[in-house]
């Protein structure tokens, strides 16, 4: 008698405890179903929010079943991503396999970087840590300057998973009368500023295009600043 008082103790105490419960409803649509209003007397507060809370949302899409949703913080507040590296001369370029005389930055993330996770950032190649639209750029300051004639031809690019993205030819300014350069001013800096979409894992690399030019010293000695920004997911 014992063990069936006991046999049907557990299934009462399985059906309540896997029971839908409504207040103000006979027709409860989930564990707990609310018709009416919920008021909570205390809540804790927080300072900041970050990507280890999430919000509770009502779900409207459907008539009668609006249930309580978990939503991440990042969805609302995008959790913005930063990078920001430089170097004052003294880099080099490494050997892409694009040809056509492409060449990365040989800037690392442990030694460059000023702003950000450094762990992004491996010989001239950023790798996105989030989906998202970001913004991106990249300057080169020649701070004696150099004659546009001996960078002529010659360009910056942004590579997205190694292919060209972006890319722009080392600009200056000549005065010239009849076809006759009377005066060159020397080039000070080029930059390029873009707005790319990545998804976690995707790569953007800082080039430079070199066929034909002898003296690589002209963009090594110079300063090189770059920024990666996350705007929106």
């Amino acid at each position: 008698m014992k063990k069936r008082f006991y046999f049907f103790g557990l299934i009462l105490l399985s059906i309540i405890f896997h029971a839908q419960v409504g207040i103000n409803t006979s027709e409860p649509k989930s564990t707990l179903d609310i018709n009416g209003n919920l008021a909570v007397r205390s809540v804790s507060n927080i300072e900041t929010v970050t990507s280890d809370y999430t919000f509770l949302m009502r779900d409207n899409s459907t008539n009668g079943n609006q249930e309580i949703k978990e939503i991440s913080s990042d969805r609302l507040f995008h959790s913005s991503t930063a990078y920001y590296a430089t170097k004052n001369g003294s880099w080099s370029l490494l050997s892409l396999s694009l040809g056509g005389g492409w060449q990365k930055l040989n800037l690392t993330g442990n030694s460059d970087t000023k702003l950000g996770n450094p762990q992004l950032f491996t010989d001239g190649v950023y790798t996105a840590s989030k989906p998202g639209i970001y913004v991106v750029s990249y300057e080169l300051q020649l701070e004696s300057g150099v004659n546009l004639e001996l960078l002529g031809g010659k360009k910056l690019g942004l590579l997205r998973n190694n292919e060209i993205w972006e890319e722009k030819s080392f600009d200056g300014v000549r005065v010239s009368l009849l076809g006759i350069t009377l005066a060159s001013i020397p080039v000070t800096s080029s930059g390029i500023q873009s707005i790319v979409s990545l998804n976690t894992g995707d790569t953007i690399t800082f080039a430079i295009n070199t066929s034909g030019l002898a003296n690589l010293g002209l963009l090594t000695n110079s300063k090189v600043n770059l920024y990666v920004y996350r705007i929106s997911s």
